[in-house]
């Protein structure tokens, strides 16, 4: 190694483009590197399930202040397999924070909605059209003005995680196809649930109100029909 960083008097430009080439990946490798990865193997490179993301822990007093000070800082992809001979598919949709500060998301696995239209609730959802024979799902819990923190995970920066799901494909959707889009909503900042003992309150709510404008969806992906 030293024999390439030892300068030449012949070529003395040698020595100083290396140095270049090392504060150019430094810079610029960690933005692009997890893209270029995902992009030659998606699976290699798939986020973990978001279920498994660390929950929200005395939010009072912990939370990113660079996590806190960012605007729309997620980002959301849809996709599906194909269908199967059975009817079934899986829908995976992705969820990235594109920030350099840790986010607080509001994700319950059993609250995800699977609609034919956007339901107007808090969470995330999934609409998928025509309907499904198999597999939509309505929320169990409306908007609320806080929410537990055992139902919010923080996603740490560049961070992304997976939610996955099995449906079984409609005659219409096996016969002509469809489209599927995913979205995350969040009108409220949340008020502070009760701390653990001899938490100092820094923030005086949950952080939650990450997006300007209270949604953000994914690009619109079609199912494919079933091949013959």
């Amino acid at each position: 190694m030293s024999r390439f960083l030892r300068r030449n008097d012949d070529n003395p430009n040698a020595f100083i483009g290396i140095i270049l080439l090392i504060v150019l990946g430094v810079f610029v490798g960690p933005n692009l590197l997890p893209e270029f990865v995902s992009d030659l193997s998606p699976y290699l490179y798939a986020g973990i399930p978001c279920g498994r993301l660390p929950e929200a822990e005395d939010l009072a007093a912990h939370q990113s202040v660079i996590g806190r000070s960012v605007e729309d800082p997620l980002s959301l992809e849809i996709s599906a397999t194909n269908i199967a001979d059975d009817g079934g598919f899986i829908v995976r949709l992705t969820i990235t924070n594109s920030s350099l500060g840790t986010i607080p998301i509001y994700y319950d696995e059993e609250n995800v909605a699977v609609v034919t239209a956007d339901d107007n609730v808090n969470g995330f959802g999934i609409i998928v059209n025509p309907a499904p024979n198999a597999g939509l799902r309505s929320r169990q819990i409306g908007n609320l003005g806080s929410y537990p923190e055992a139902d919010i995970r923080m996603l740490g920066p560049r961070q992304r995680c997976d939610h996955s799901i099995e449906l079984v494909a409609s005659p219409a959707l096996i016969s002509g196809g469809g489209s599927i889009v995913g979205y995350y909503r969040m009108n409220t900042a949340g008020q502070q649930q009760p701390q653990s003992t001899g938490t100092r309150t820094i923030y005086p709510d949950q952080g939650l109100n990450i997006l300007v404008t209270g949604v953000v969806f994914s690009e619109v992906v079609e199912i494919q029909p079933r091949q013959q």
